[in-house]
């Protein structure tokens, strides 16, 4: 699985103050080859309409740069699953205003959480997931943009922590084909899937593989988890900065399977430390064969990442 190669499909959640365009900026800044934006205000339910020349700027912003694929990230507003009939009506027609947009802009992957079952139970809050995604598929005709669905924690009564509930819904929707999967580290790991070093990460993939189809994967969200394993608390840490270790990203990086599947940061601070982290995950992209058990070099290459040119 392991070969030599270059770096590809790598980047960040960036920055899009000003105008989405302003993303590029940063993609080129920190070169990323991919990056992850939010389509609308993701705190807020109101949404302006969206111009003929937003979309020329996008479009035009993103010819210019190093960017080969854009994702975007629905609003964690969006609750499919939840038991509140006016939210998950709310939540219904707010995620079809993102694949609208994503459609316009031409965004490839539109990442969502499955939902959280609130009061209800997860039966419930499965079944109510699946039946808004087939409902707003029904409008959908041509649609280019596929919807991830993102592994999750497991915090709270958030519904996809199991891989069996993610493959649930992958089953039960109408246009499957329509549909893939965000693998996210810290949210697998803080799920109880022990994915640390390169045998837990095969192993882990093996699993993956056995109820949902390793296929299915069409993005990762590389992050390292500040909390321990099976701790279902969703906190990201810088990479090498957690609980994961650095053999993980090492694996993912050099995965043949994931050559061409955009790769995403997803950290604390990181309007300031995305570069950094960039640098470092670009740094183990490039070690042959495995990295040493021993904890001294990942050590020192943690402590070197921000002088990594």
């Amino acid at each position: 699985m392991l070969s030599i190669m270059i770096p590809i499909m790598l980047g960040c959640t960036v920055p899009t103050i000003g105008g989405l365009p302003k993303g590029f900026f940063w993609a080129r800044e920190w070169g990323c080859e991919c990056i992850q934006i939010y389509v609308t205000l993701s705190r807020r339910w109101d949404v302006s309409e969206l111009s003929t020349e937003e979309v020329i700027k996008f479009k035009s912003a993103w010819q210019n740069s190093p960017v080969k694929i854009v994702v975007a990230h629905v609003p964690y507003l969006v609750n499919l699953a939840s038991p509140d009939k006016n939210l998950w009506q709310k939540s219904k027609d707010r995620l079809s205003i993102e694949l609208s947009r994503a459609r316009k802009f031409g965004v490839n992957f539109l990442v969502l959480h499955p939902g959280s079952y609130g009061s209800s139970n997860k039966e419930d809050g499965i079944k109510r997931t699946i039946e808004a995604l087939n409902s707003i598929l029904t409008e959908v005709n041509g649609q280019k943009t596929k919807i991830l669905l993102e592994t999750m924690a497991g915090q709270g009564t958030a519904i996809g922590s199991a891989f069996e509930e993610i493959a649930r819904i992958l089953e039960e929707v109408n246009k499957p084909g329509f549909f893939g999967v965000c693998f996210d580290t810290a949210h697998v790991f803080a799920a109880g899937y022990d994915i640390r070093g390169y045998e837990g990460y095969e192993s882990v993939l093996n699993e993956f593989d056995r109820v949902i189809g390793i296929k299915r994967i069409r993005m990762i969200h590389v992050n390292d988890s500040k909390t321990n394993l099976g701790s279902h608390a969703d906190r990201h840490a810088g990479i090498g900065e957690g609980k994961l270790g650095l053999e993980i990203f090492h694996a993912i990086l050099r995965d043949r399977r994931f050559l061409e599947i955009p790769k995403i940061l997803e950290i604390p601070e990181s309007d300031k430390r995305s570069k950094d982290n960039l640098r470092l995950l670009r740094k183990l992209q490039l070690i042959p064969g495995r990295l040493p058990k021993v904890s001294k070099l990942q050590k020192q290459v943690i402590r070197k990442k921000t002088h990594v040119n």
